[in-house]
């Protein structure tokens, strides 16, 4: 997932994460950068594991005899229709 173009704090925040994991590791810059990109690429992935498990991946699954999940509940009187008076 591509974000864009980060602001200069973004780019020194990363750079900084970078050289604190290269010192505590003892391991090259570019060495650092490679593992950190490794470690949140894994942290995405299991994210993306745990949502998956838990269901929120499918938005509008279809309860049986009725509407989706996210408009079963709605309130009386909320109607967009409304709104105009």
């Amino acid at each position: 997932m591509s974000k864009g173009k980060l602001t200069r704090a973004e780019q020194l925040a990363r750079h900084r994460k970078i050289f604190l994991l290269a010192r505590e590791r003892g391991v090259t810059l570019i060495e650092a950068e490679q593992l950190l990109a490794r470690e949140e690429w894994q942290a995405q992935q299991e994210r993306l594991a745990v949502t998956r498990r838990c269901g929120r991946a499918v938005t509008s699954r279809e309860i049986s005899g009725g509407a989706p999940t996210r408009y079963r509940f709605r309130i009386r009187g909320d109607e967009p229709w409304m709104m105009r008076d």
